[in-house]
């Protein structure tokens, strides 16, 4: 069974269920990952309505967020992951938002964020399934869902996986619709690309332990919820 979600209007949207993890598969049908949410069309609503997507968590920054008419039932939490405003961090980081390289800095620069957005997963109703998106559905999407992967216990390669993919889907889509400051890279240039950012990727997980994290930002109390989120189905009970 594919992962994929053919949304309509969307080109990398994402099931984070049916990853490789201790214990078995991650849980389908729990937590969605995918870029903004402006293209999708009615029968796309339709079909994430379907899916059981209930909670909405966007990661992006104010000024990239336009009205958004949603259907009744979806709650949507605005948790940016990043302060674009902040000089220090785009001087340094500015320039590398697009690669696992500046995860770890975001989490130190910004950790309070971080935590909202898993807080939002989290705290999400039980009997309804969870979408996080960014932009790109891509890099902030990158960084909590690699998070919320881990937690459940996914294998690093299954998380490396499912980044890649969610890269290689996003570079499609700049090819026919590239953007003032990106474009889409070639075959070539996305596999030298691909090599570099999972590279960074791998370090990010050697050296994050997002339980250990979130315990050290005063938010242990996340950790349970959100490694069941992945590992339990809805309705289950949580032993």
């Amino acid at each position: 069974m594919t992962r994929a979600m053919t949304w309509g209007g969307l080109h990398n949207a994402w099931d984070l269920g049916g990853l490789p993890a201790v214990g078995g598969d991650t849980v389908r049908g729990r937590v969605f990952r995918s870029p903004r949410l402006d293209g999708l069309d009615a029968a796309g609503w339709d079909a994430l309505l379907a899916a059981g997507v209930r909670t909405i968590v966007d990661l992006r920054n104010d000024d990239e967020v336009a009205p958004l008419a949603l259907p009744a039932g979806v709650t949507v939490h605005r948790c940016p992951v990043e302060d674009q405003g902040d000089a220090a961090f785009m001087g340094e980081w500015g320039r590398r938002l697009n690669s696992p390289a500046v995860w770890r800095p975001t989490l130190e620069a910004f950790p309070e964020k971080a935590v909202a957005a898993l807080r939002a997963v989290a705290e999400a109703p039980e009997e309804g399934a969870v979408l996080v998106h960014c932009g790109a559905g891509r890099d902030r999407t990158g960084l909590i869902s690699a998070m919320l992967l881990q937690l459940s216990g996914a294998h690093p390669e299954a998380i490396a996986v499912d980044y890649q993919l969610g890269v290689i889907a996003a570079n499609f889509h700049l090819r026919d619709h590239p953007r003032p400051n990106e474009r889409g890279r070639t075959d070539a240039e996305l596999g030298v690309w691909l090599d570099e950012i999972t590279g960074h990727l791998e370090a990010f997980l050697a050296e994050v332990d997002a339980a250990a994290w979130l315990e050290a930002q005063g938010a242990g109390e996340l950790v349970a919820p959100l490694r069941e989120r992945l590992s339990t189905p809805a309705g289950h009970p949580v032993a």
